[in-house]
């Protein structure tokens, strides 16, 4: 019986030692900075209004006329928002269903083209909800981002306007 066990079991331990070490690969390979990791994020950021979309934006496109041009697409969202009567809250969207294709690329250079769709995100009760009874509009998203490597990092260098 002793024979068996050890039958058995050495190739469980080949294959646990195996997926450990593809999970180490894989790990390693989504904490790689690519650019259309950064477009991704820098877009699930802006549509969710949330402030940290300034890390994956270009330093020429965070401030333009001494004027912070993140806390100010927020300011004009949140205002849009408030005079159609909603808080800000509701004018946050959802992305997903993404898929970014490279146009072009270079060393310190690309573009982006990112298509996907977005939708009303209050919390994840009304994302269920709005699924199962079909409730909200779904806007299609189709936008192409120039994104360049700043300080050893890829950012998007568009501007936020003509997003």
């Amino acid at each position: 019986m002793d024979q068996e066990d050890k039958s058995v079991a050495i190739p469980l331990i080949l294959v646990v030692l195996v997926g450990i070490v593809f999970q180490a690969i894989f790990i390693g390979i989504d904490r790689k900075d690519t650019p259309n990791k950064a477009v991704i994020e820098f877009a699930k950021a802006y549509y969710q209004l949330d402030p940290s979309m300034s890390e994956r934006l270009c330093d020429e496109m965070k401030v333009v006329d001494d004027v912070d041009m993140v806390d100010q697409h927020i300011f004009q969202v949140t205002q849009e928002g408030k005079n159609r009567g909603f808080e800000k809250n509701f004018m946050r969207s959802k992305l997903y269903h993404i898929d970014t294709f490279t146009l072009s690329k270079t060393d310190t250079q690309a573009q982006i083209r990112l298509t996907g769709k977005r939708r009303a995100y209050l919390n994840s009760v009304y994302k269920i909800i709005a699924q199962i009874f079909c409730l909200g509009t779904t806007h299609e998203v189709d936008k192409t981002f120039k994104v360049i490597k700043e300080d050893g990092k890829w950012k998007v260098c568009t501007d936020l306007v003509s997003i």
